[in-house]
């Protein structure tokens, strides 16, 4: 009995502290001098009992030791989550900054904080220094190495970052913590709790303990067996922040987003389009969502200069796969960013029904104010996707509220008004209306479909809500088999454009294979190229790139000759004396 209320006491301080401290950091941040002022009274109460109970060996005295020991920790977590003790670095990670220099970016960002650790570690070692009791010592000395193992393997990659927890002064922590499975540290980590938590367990049942030993043992042995519980909850697909939930009370309902997808198939304009949009008035923090079909992404450097943040989804991401953790996807871009509106980009081969679906689920619908869907199409090849891939563009088209023909300066007037006339058939309740380069092209002649939206660039940027999408439709008519493969690559140091031109031109012929899409950056000299193939044509412009941006070309199709694409390309690398 003596050894259950132990574990029943330290779960309960560990739990409640936990979840009180949570509480303190969520209250607004007029609050924080009087919530830092308690800590610091209980921390000096704390420091003064270490030091009264230090020659105690009474049961009695192992309980105030070990709480004396917990609040003299709560001190260190509150004042760097107020924001009082950090570090000299109080800003984002810059994009692309990897390794050691990632590192110690992050270091800056705690190191008064870890310094105030060792000083209070030694602090409450000199209390309690030679005396029969180190409970309080031992508790303290476990809680930081709870602290730093998990805040290592946070850095290094661990499944669930419970980033919600962050009050939002420190949002800036969150460019260093990292989204993967595991990491190497990981079994590391555990494996030696495991083997501390054993041998306290030892010595608090083995024979002839006395009660002080046997309590005080179980105090430390019970922390430890938290640390390694915490650890695995940073892996497994559990909601352990679920125990904590009452602690974020203090800081309300997450604020709900406007929610834009920009849907269309490969080469449609969707990113020409976005561009257009965010270089519009601005609304508020924007973020997108960027989703290539490909391994290597293009869109998202051609978006981040935009004014926007810029979230690239990896391929099999949920604009694609559709996950089950789409509404843990929104939280996180909620909570990182605290944006006014999500621009989502689905790759123009994603399944634009079932991506609609999933956010009107019940626990993804509360995060989003407004949803709308705008749908691109290619006038040019319009005619020749709809005779082979009839079902997919029907699945692009049909959820929409808005269809943007783009591209309308190269077809005939017949042409346009006979893709107007087929998109009307699909999707009759939508806006329809013809663009150019992605801006709304008013004097295209649209008359025979009603009713038109004659709307610039800003008023199709207004919000409309979507109605949740019929389960009737055929979803599987979405799977067509489409059978489209990628290939990426990077390029060399410095390209000719000419050269560059004679790939895309070759390319755009069908000489590497049916490829439906091409895209690439490249530097050309001392500046740099942006160049794609978009319905069979190619076209070059200059790129101004972001920092560290690397030269790589993307294409999509059929029957992809790699070999000879990457062949190809490597023979554009630009001679000496051009450069």
């Amino acid at each position: 009995m003596l050894i259950v209320k132990a574990v029943l006491f330290c779960l309960f301080v560990w739990w409640f502290s936990t979840g009180a401290i949570i509480f303190l950091d969520g209250m607004p941040r007029k609050t924080f001098k009087y919530s830092m002022a308690a800590s610091t009274l209980l921390t000096l109460m704390a420091l003064f009992g270490l030091a009264a109970t230090a020659h105690s060996t009474t049961v009695s005295g192992a309980y105030i030791a070990f709480t004396c020991g917990v609040f003299a920790w709560g001190w260190q977590e509150i004042s760097f989550y107020m924001g009082y003790v950090t570090g000299p670095r109080r800003s984002r990670c810059p994009e692309n900054c990897s390794g050691w220099r990632h590192f110690l970016h992050a270091v800056q960002t705690s190191l008064w904080h870890e310094l105030a650790i060792i000083a209070s570690a030694c602090i409450v070692v000199a209390l309690t220094w030679h005396a029969p009791n180190q409970i309080g010592t031992w508790t303290f000395m476990v809680l930081w190495w709870m602290h730093q193992s998990a805040k290592l393997n946070v850095f290094l990659g661990v499944r669930n970052l419970n980033e919600e927890f962050l009050p939002d002064h420190l949002a800036f922590l969150k460019s260093f913590l990292t989204k993967k499975p595991m990491n190497l540290l990981f079994p590391v980590s555990v494996t030696v709790s495991t083997v501390l938590c054993t041998m306290l367990v030892q010595h608090a049942s083995a024979a002839g303990t006395g009660s002080f030993s046997r309590v005080g043992f179980t105090f430390l042995a019970t922390m430890m067996s938290f640390a390694i519980l915490e650890h695995w909850f940073l892996v497994l697909p559990l909601p352990a922040a679920a125990l904590w939930r009452w602690g974020l009370a203090s800081r309300g309902a997450p604020a709900s987003v406007r929610v834009q997808i920009v849907a269309g198939f490969l080469g449609a304009g969707k990113t020409t389009f976005m561009r257009r949009l965010l270089s519009g008035p601005a609304e508020g923090r924007t973020v997108v969502l960027v989703n290539d079909f490909a391994a290597v992404g293009i869109d998202g450097s051609l978006l981040s200069r935009q004014g926007a943040e810029v979230v690239e989804l990896p391929n099999g991401c949920i604009c694609c796969s559709l996950k089950a953790d789409l509404a843990r996807q929104l939280n996180d871009v909620v909570a990182k960013h605290a944006p006014r509106r999500v621009l989502i980009e689905p790759s123009g081969v994603a399944d634009l029904a079932s991506l609609v679906r999933a956010l009107h689920a019940p626990n993804v619908a509360p995060l989003i104010e407004d949803l709308d869907i705008v749908t691109l199409i290619d006038s040019g090849s319009f005619l020749a996707d709809f005779a082979r891939m009839e079902a997919h563009l029907r699945a692009q088209i049909l959820p929409a509220n808005r269809i943007i023909i783009n591209k309308a300066d190269i077809v005939s007037t017949a042409g346009l008004r006979t893709v107007a006339n087929t998109v009307r058939t699909i999707a009759p309740g939508a806006d329809i209306v013809a663009a150019r380069f992605g801006v709304i092209d008013k004097t295209a002649a649209l008359e025979t479909v009603q009713p038109l939206r004659s709307a610039d660039i800003v008023e199709l940027a207004a919000p409309r809500r979507s109605a949740a999408p019929s389960h009737d439709h055929d979803h599987h008519a979405h799977h067509e088999t489409l059978q489209l493969a990628s290939w990426s690559s990077d390029l060399p140091e410095s390209c000719d454009p000419d050269r560059v031109q004679y790939v895309m031109d070759r390319a755009a012929a069908g000489q590497f294979g049916s490829v439906e899409r091409l895209k690439g950056l490249a530097r050309a000299g001392k500046g740099w190229i942006r160049f794609d193939i978009a319905g069979g044509r190619a076209s070059m412009e200059a790129f101004a790139p972001g920092c560290q941006e690397i030269a790589r070309v993307v294409a999509i199709g059929r029957d992809i000759d790699e070999q000879a694409l990457n062949a190809a390309f490597k023979e554009c690398a630009m001679g000496e004396a051009a450069a």
